[in-house]
């Protein structure tokens, strides 16, 4: 259990007790049996009990099967809904789960006290995500998602990756003006973008390997892996540098949207003088002497990283990779 500055106590819950469901949600159709779903209630309960026992006031679900079972989270949202609990909790999820939920079932997660959604969109281009071999992400349903988790009134963050192998710049231009176009119909849409990590043995290592990355070759090396930094050697100098401020403008237009949306006077007059400015760079791709990330940090800090499980914006470890 930790306690933040604001003296806000959050907890994690990790739950693997439901490799079944996972299992039928993959296409093997299992009968389970009664005390698999009383061992969900008992969670539930449990849960419940920490919660008002030690005062703990955000909940983070680490469960890998509660994504891929939309009915076990309505069932979840439900009991803590009947046992009139009042801690928030949050979860990862891919686009898919909240777009086979009906609106009310989304509005159910909001009122038990769903907050934050983190989602793992990556890429809005369809060159990009063919060779992640994440063909099931739809743009489609990114959208919608926004909208979905809008009506239950929950935060959500999309996970952005670039440096990607095979991207080229038309890649991140169009999913830079597809979250763009997200977040500006969409309130509750903040992102968290990051360079490609290498991580040795992933199924494209054999790739990355002829591309010029090495496996660590001694424990020592594995333990100074450089994760959170970028070792990309095809992502360096001057075409690094234009990504970290293509990022920078559209983290700051999105920032800027949010921190005027429930101040009119202040609205109208920093869209007046930046909102407008942003959006053409944006739209039209040009970054050059950058006069509007000048002005912008000086009323709003740029939060380059957030957590995908509460939203929340992480250190300044990593930063070098964004």
């Amino acid at each position: 259990m930790s306690e933040d500055l604001l003296g806000v106590r959050h907890e994690s819950v990790a739950d693997a007790s439901l490799g079944h469901d996972q299992a039928r949600h993959s296409g093997i159709r299992l009968n389970l049996p009664p005390q698999v779903r009383d061992v969900h209630a008992h969670m539930r309960s449990e849960v419940t009990e920490l919660a008002e026992r030690y005062r703990i006031q955000e909940v983070a679900m680490l469960d890998s099967n509660l994504p891929v079972d939309w009915r076990r989270a309505r069932e979840i949202a439900q009991g803590f809904l009947d046992a009139k609990s009042t801690f928030r909790w949050t979860f990862q999820a891919s686009t898919d789960f909240l777009c086979r939920m009906g609106d009310d079932d989304v509005r159910l997660l909001g009122a038990s006290g769903v907050s934050h959604m983190g989602f793992g969109t990556e890429s809005t281009s369809a060159n990009v995500l063919k060779i992640m071999n994440k063909r099931h992400q739809r743009v489609d349903e990114m959208y919608e998602t926004a909208r979905k988790a809008m009506i239950g009134g929950i935060h959500v963050t999309f996970n952005l990756i670039f440096g990607y192998p095979g991207e080229v710049e038309a890649d991140r231009i169009e999913t830079l003006q597809t979250m763009s176009d997200i977040a500006r119909q969409f309130w509750n849409v903040s992102f968290s973008p990051n360079i490609f990590t290498p991580y040795p043995g992933i199924p494209i290592w054999p790739q990355l390997r002829e591309m010029g990355l090495h496996e660590p070759q001694s424990l020592d090396e594995w333990a100074e892996l450089p994760l959170g930094r970028n070792t990309l050697p095809w992502l360096r100098g001057k075409e690094l540098d234009r990504l970290r401020r293509m990022l920078d403008f559209f983290l700051l237009n999105n920032q800027l949207r949010k921190a005027t949306k429930d101040h009119p006077r202040l609205r109208s007059s920093v869209r007046r003088v930046l909102g407008a400015p942003l959006r053409w760079r944006i739209r039209s791709n040009k970054y050059s002497f950058p006069w509007e990330l000048w002005v912008g940090k000086k009323v709003e800090k740029i939060i380059t990283r957030r957590s995908l499980v509460t939203g929340q914006p992480l250190g300044a470890e990593g930063a070098e990779a964004c």
